[in-house]
């Protein structure tokens, strides 16, 4: 009898050391900030360590040490940003990881908009991301991620594998219900919903702020013909600019960059055209949102072969600059 139980309990312990290594592993990277403060800093790191207890207190997965993966990131040179590029995924995917959970956290004033979201390193896809917005305060940010954490996970199977579902944030964009000010599936904030989805796109969302770059329009004294100015040109403005940039053999031109950028493995990034700008400047940047400064952002609206719409993001004043000046860039897309 006593060799019975014993070999029950010893079944018992071994079930559980395969489950526990057959779980998924998960790693928690470091959260974007807005802010390089360092208290904006610490709040980060803060948020991970929170976000990771959570994740382990589920008890889906294998998690990985921040020692561990901070080193595997040193050490193979993965940067955050670009964290689901195909050579980085391949990496990711040698060290035996399954998810990687990455977010940001933006100030807005003593207040917080934070966003959490999840990899699935299989599919180079982010199935999954919940945001809110709370106070700044100890006890403020430790309520509110940890409530945070309680929406994120729901959107989490319980299923084999610790499967991912999808959730709010998903990478289409069809199951998924944004407001302007809400943070969209590639990490930067919603700024316009025409209503409906019609013509391939409902949303308009703005790049992240560490995404933002300076760059000249390109094409001084060229015309670049057929450019417009209403919400909904942009994407083809900045395809008829990198198109007459290739003729012309220019590089590193505004245009050109938005459209080759890749960022959390979204690269369907473009210009905005002068209307979109404005919406962009109204919508958020004079709600605090987005991290904009105050200076010069193109547009992707040509004038004449000599002069391209700009916006000061101080005032919200549109003008014709010449195409040859630097100034600010924030790429946007439309799903």
């Amino acid at each position: 009898m006593k060799k019975a139980i014993m070999l029950i309990g010893l079944c018992a312990v071994t079930a559980a050391l395969f489950a526990q290594n057959t779980l998924p592993r998960l790693a928690v990277v470091s959260f974007n900030t807005n802010d390089v403060t360092d208290q904006i800093r610490r709040d980060a790191i803060t948020v991970r360590n929170i976000v990771e207890s959570q994740m382990v207190a589920t008890g889906k997965y294998q998690i990985v040490t921040r020692d561990d993966i901070d080193k595997l990131l040193e050490n193979q040179r993965i940067q955050v940003s670009a964290i689901s590029s195909s050579e980085n995924l391949q990496k990711l995917q040698l060290a035996n990881i399954k998810y990687i959970v990455t977010g940001a956290l933006d100030a807005m004033g003593s207040d917080y908009a934070i966003t959490i979201r999840v990899l699935d390193v299989s599919t180079g896809q982010f199935s999954h991301s919940a945001n809110d917005f709370m106070g700044g305060g100890s006890r403020e940010l430790y309520n509110g991620i940890t409530a945070l954490m309680v929406k994120f996970n729901s959107g989490m199977s319980a299923g084999e594998g610790g499967a991912i579902v999808q959730g709010a944030g998903s990478r289409s964009g069809a199951s998924g219900n944004y407001k302007v000010g809400d943070f969209g599936p590639a990490g930067g904030h919603i700024f316009y919903d025409k209503g409906v989805f019609s013509g391939g796109w409902r949303y308009l969302e703005a790049a992240p702020a560490e995404t933002e770059f300076t760059a000249q329009w390109g094409a001084y004294e060229k015309d670049v013909a057929g450019t417009g100015t209403g919400v909904g040109s942009g994407k083809r403005n900045t395809q008829l600019i990198v198109d007459r940039l290739k003729g012309l053999g220019e590089s590193g031109r505004a245009a050109q960059l938005c459209a080759s950028m890749n960022f959390d493995g979204f690269d369907d990034w473009f210009l905005p055209s002068k209307d979109e700008l404005d919406l962009m400047y109204k919508n958020l940047k004079q709600k605090g949102l987005g991290g904009f400064g105050g200076g010069y952002y193109w547009s992707s609206s040509q004038n004449n072969s000599n002069s391209a719409w700009y916006q000061l993001f101080s005032n919200g004043v549109q003008n014709l600059h010449y195409k040859d000046d630097t100034y600010s860039v924030r790429a946007i897309r439309a799903f």
